[in-house]
């Protein structure tokens, strides 16, 4: 029978235990970030984001010149990411012209797809299966200020 303290202890210490274990674990994340897999933040804000009128494969490179003929609808200005760190929408500045009169509509990330033309695959844009005239009248951000 173990005595009543050192029961006391082996429970009080268990939990400490179990969250030493936690931060132990590697906090370092990924360090390479490839295109279609993932991106940085920096590269995202000022993408471009186009309507798109056909299934996008982001793997495979479009033909030269096949986003001129699509509609630029505005370019991503900021993202909305969850207290769990996920990605839940991007900010789209849509309309305007110089920054001036532009709305900010929250668009879920899973419906962009990556595009990019196989005269210049560096190069890179968003695609949304959407109209111009439904994003324009999508609801716009509504930012709360913490008191």
């Amino acid at each position: 029978m173990t005595p009543r303290p050192l029961l006391a202890l082996a429970l009080a210490l268990a939990p400490g235990a179990a969250l030493a274990d936690a931060h132990a674990m590697d906090p370092f994340a990924v360090n390479d970030v490839e295109y279609g897999e993932r991106y940085l933040a920096t590269t995202l804000i000022g993408t471009r984001v186009h309507v798109v009128d056909q299934e996008i494969d982001p793997t495979v490179p479009l033909p030269a010149g096949t986003v001129e003929g699509w509609d630029d609808i505005g370019e991503i200005g900021d993202l909305i990411i969850g207290v769990d760190g996920t990605l839940e929408a991007v900010v789209v500045d849509v309309g305007g012209f110089l920054g001036m009169g532009e709305r900010q509509v929250a668009v879920r990330w899973d419906a962009l797809r990556g595009v990019r033309e196989e005269d210049d695959e560096a190069e890179y844009f968003l695609g949304l299966n959407t109209t111009k005239e439904a994003l324009e009248a999508a609801p716009e951000v509504e930012r709360e200020k913490a008191e």
